[in-house]
């Protein structure tokens, strides 16, 4: 395994652990926020009017799995297919498999062939560019958890009824009008 290759899979690790994290915590932080803010949230929600929505279509077409995944794929499936593998849990880490395939998940993939420390042949500049992408996509879904209003929220150290009055300034509320909704309720 060339050190640019293991370089890049413990990023790769690293990063899903920090995205798995993220996520739970944002969560967590959604749930806080939404205690917090109900009636703030029934109320905005209350004054806006529904929006007209169009049928869904159905989307059958898929986009083309790109090499690389089709190669990691092929590479981790001849060894942890539940036929040839000798694992306990073969059946369960091959459905994993097939799950960041179908998702076009190459971070997935390249996570699962840490885990089992399988080694891949080596890949190409292209090849690197595109995992390079998918790093920079985690990295970005890690931010988007981190810059929503509940996440700001549950973690800011700022007065929380000033903090407060932010919420209201971004979310469009009119403290009157609010005020007003509430005691009619």
């Amino acid at each position: 395994m060339s050190k640019r290759f293991k370089k890049i899979s413990l990023k790769i690790e690293y990063l899903n652990l920090e995205l798995e994290e993220v996520e739970e915590m944002a969560e967590k932080y959604l749930e806080e926020f939404n205690k917090e803010f109900y009636h703030e949230i029934a109320y905005v929600k209350s004054t806006q009017k529904p929006q007209k929505t169009n049928p869904i279509v159905n989307d059958d077409s898929t986009p083309p799995t790109s090499p690389l995944i089709q190669k990691i794929y092929r590479n981790l499936a001849k060894i942890l297919h539940p036929d040839v593998s000798q694992l306990k849990n073969a059946e369960r880490e091959y459905k994993k498999v097939t799950k960041c395939y179908d998702n076009h998940d190459l971070v997935g993939l390249l996570t699962l062939t840490n885990k089992h420390r399988i080694e891949l042949p080596e890949l190409s500049d292209e090849e690197y560019l595109k995992v390079e992408d998918a790093i920079k996509d985690t990295e970005m879904k890690i931010k988007s958890n981190q810059t929503t209003l509940a996440w700001m929220w549950c973690n800011s150290d700022e007065d929380k009824e000033l903090l407060k009055q932010k919420v209201y300034q971004m979310i469009g509320l009119n403290e009157q009008d609010y005020e007003k909704w509430k005691n009619d309720l």
